[in-house]
């Protein structure tokens, strides 16, 4: 714990029944650049995503997939490296539109959603 406090901004004294402990203070920057500590302490696919994004290049697309409604004979395709996928429906755009609505997405399996009708399928990529 002793090497948290000396990773922070600042370190506060507060008083306690025993004595005196330290209590670290965050400090949060204006910016987000990625820093060569980021880099040193990332593992697994946090680390190639942030080696991607100093080359320039976006290893994870995180748009939203946006096109028509989905019915039974023309189902939304949601891309995946797995054979299951968390999916999240909005039901559309304007008066079609409903609250967000998570559920899990397997492959080989089309999928409907509850409140508009909407069908999905997971296309391995």
């Amino acid at each position: 714990m002793a090497f948290l406090a000396r990773r922070v901004c600042n370190v506060a004294r507060l008083p306690m029944r025993a004595g005196i402990i330290r209590a670290p203070i965050r400090c949060f920057s204006s910016s987000n650049a990625l820093t060569k500590e980021d880099l040193e302490h990332s593992t697994g696919l946090e680390r190639a995503e942030l080696e991607a994004e100093l080359k320039g290049e976006t290893l994870f697309d995180r748009r939203g997939l946006v096109g028509p409604f989905g019915t039974r004979e023309n189902p939304v395709v949601v891309p995946s490296s797995n054979s299951r996928r968390a999916v999240a429906c909005t039901g559309g755009a304007g008066h079609d539109e409903h609250e967000l609505l998570w559920f899990n997405l397997f492959e080989g399996h089309k999928h409907i959603c509850p409140d508009c009708g909407q069908f999905f399928v997971l296309k391995r990529v």
